[in-house]
């Protein structure tokens, strides 16, 4: 074999070497450029029987936004219909029959972004007249109602927040 066509396939070698380590350095970068970017909900309540105030909350503690697709609320694992905070409004009455009660509550509609470390109060709760509810009830109604998200990463990753499970 003459030393030109040793230099040639020791060249070829290298290129296809070269070519290899790209692709997989490529498709390393393209997973981590996923992961940099995947959110992850969550929620927790807030209670103070004291003030007679219960709050739910959400939280996206992953590292990319999440873009809301879904947001279904049930009560008694049936889903309550409505229109922007209407299935929260429904959900509370089912849920806290003949109290007296104030709420703030908010709708993640289809296409809402929630930022990485964004946290937004779903609804706040605040009883009346003294707090007329003991602690067993509130978390008894809590515990009837469920909240359904649908969201995806920026890549298009389907995530889901399922509080039933």
């Amino acid at each position: 074999m003459s030393p030109e066509a040793i230099a040639a396939s020791a060249s070829a070698v290298i290129a296809l070497c070269a070519l290899l380590l790209t692709a997989s350095q490529a498709s390393k970068m393209r997973e981590h450029n996923r992961i940099s970017v995947r959110p992850h909900l969550t929620t927790w309540n807030s209670k103070d029987f004291e003030k007679g105030s219960y709050g739910v909350y959400l939280l996206n503690n992953g590292i990319g936004p999440a873009l809301i697709k879904k947001f279904e609320i049930r009560v008694d694992n049936k889903v309550v219909s409505g229109e922007g905070t209407e299935p929260i409004e429904k959900a509370l009455k089912i849920v806290l029959p003949n109290q007296p009660y104030k709420s703030q509550n908010a709708y993640l509609a289809a296409g809402f972004a929630l930022g990485a470390k964004e946290n937004i109060c779903i609804s706040l709760v605040q009883f009346l007249d003294g707090f007329s509810m003991g602690k067993e009830e509130v978390e008894h109604a809590a515990k009837r109602t469920d909240l359904i998200i649908e969201y995806e990463s920026f890549y298009g990753e389907k995530y889901a927040l399922d509080t039933r499970d």
